[in-house]
């Protein structure tokens, strides 16, 4: 018994295989706490553009995301790479593969907070992924910003 629940807990760890990334983003590092607000209006109801806010923090750097366009009713998850004096930021659907999808788009505001930085400069770089029901699927660059971390 003990070898069979060994099995099933190897089992799950592998089964998870982590996030669908894209390539160069193999490394990058899943953020906690980003938050996704209700759909705030369609995509053609609107001319609103995505964009980035970023704000410093002490040791951190606050990120605004707005107006995200995905899927209606899709969940996000983002992503981090810090390399030297650089952020970058993905965000994409928590499904990539999904199995059926809504036919509509919506506007969100995604909110999170990049921490663990050291003071200086930083480059920030939001993209922004699809589902891989888009072909091709690359990240799309969306804004970039310079902070100043205190």
């Amino acid at each position: 018994m003990h070898n069979m629940a060994w099995m099933v807990a190897a089992l799950l760890v592998v089964g998870c295989g982590g996030a669908d990334l894209p390539e160069g983003w193999e490394d990058a590092e899943a953020i906690e706490g980003l938050t996704q607000s209700e759909c705030k209006a369609g995509v053609s109801e609107d001319t609103v553009q995505e964009a980035l806010v970023a704000t410093p923090e002490r040791g951190a750097v606050h990120i605004e995301y707005r107006a995200a366009q995905f899927r209606c009713d899709q969940e996000v998850e983002g992503f981090v790479r810090i390399a030297d004096s650089r952020v970058d930021v993905l965000v994409q659907p928590v499904d990539m593969d999904p199995g059926s999808v809504a036919g509509c788009d919506c506007r969100y505001d995604i909110d999170m907070a990049i921490k663990g930085l050291s003071k200086g400069a930083f480059a920030v770089e939001l993209y922004r992924r699809w589902d891989n029901i888009n072909d091709p699927n690359d990240p799309k660059k969306i804004g970039s910003a310079d902070v100043q971390i205190p």
